[in-house]
């Protein structure tokens, strides 16, 4: 069982004395996401930038992964490390792309149905932070299963920030600097508790297969 109570306490107390580390990886990531979004509005080559800056976003997504996997487990949070899903450049655009189609294909038949599925993949990029050796479609089917009979609590972990979100919006997304570090920072946490679970099911011999013996 995921105690969102515990898990957010976690996290801001991991983050005491990091806030500031973690407010300018959000800058910078949000500043480079904000900079491509403005070069897609320029006529006639903004398709092409659009284009481009989702080859540049797919790898980012991967080093934020990889910047709260390794914080929650060594307690250094990195700056250099939102960059460090270049280093695995294929293996990100391959995860971003295919989870787009996947829950795109499942939100055409209704919005729950997607977001369910969103719920279910949500593990993959921790996932392949922690194990870049992990395929793509692997990395999938694993938070599958870690996923499997949590998704109602991640959803409300999700839906806990919403007093967040909300705050962010009337300080102009200022408060989006301080959310982002919290989120992750939580959601790592998560990722690694289920992960422990599912280790655990598998040591005191549950039928179901254990989702972290294909790592």
């Amino acid at each position: 069982m995921l105690n969102r109570v515990e898990l957010k306490k976690a996290a801001k107390e991991k983050l005491k004395g990091k806030w500031m580390t973690g407010v300018a990886i959000t800058f910078v990531y949000t500043l480079i996401i904000v900079i491509l979004n403005q070069f897609g509005t320029i006529d006639k080559v903004g398709p092409i930038l659009s284009i481009a800056g989702l080859f540049i976003q797919a790898p980012l997504a991967l080093g934020l992964s990889i910047t709260y996997i390794v914080f929650v487990k060594t307690d250094e949070l990195i700056f250099g490390n939102l960059f460090a899903g270049f280093n695995y450049y294929l293996k990100s655009l391959g995860l971003y792309l295919w989870m787009f189609l996947w829950i795109f294909l499942w939100m055409l038949l209704l919005i729950i149905p997607g977001i369910v599925k969103a719920i279910s993949y949500s593990m993959a990029y921790f996932i392949i932070a922690e194990n870049p050796e992990v395929g793509i479609r692997d990395s999938l089917k694993i938070s599958m299963k870690m996923t499997k009979g949590h998704k109602a609590e991640l959803f409300l972990l999700g839906l806990s920030f919403l007093g967040w979100a909300i705050l962010s919006v009337l300080t102009l997304f200022i408060g989006l600097l301080w959310l982002s570090p919290y989120m992750y920072t939580t959601f790592a946490n998560a990722y690694l508790h289920l992960k422990e679970t599912s280790i655990q099911n598998g040591a005191s011999g549950d039928k179901k297969e254990s989702a972290v013996q294909a790592y």
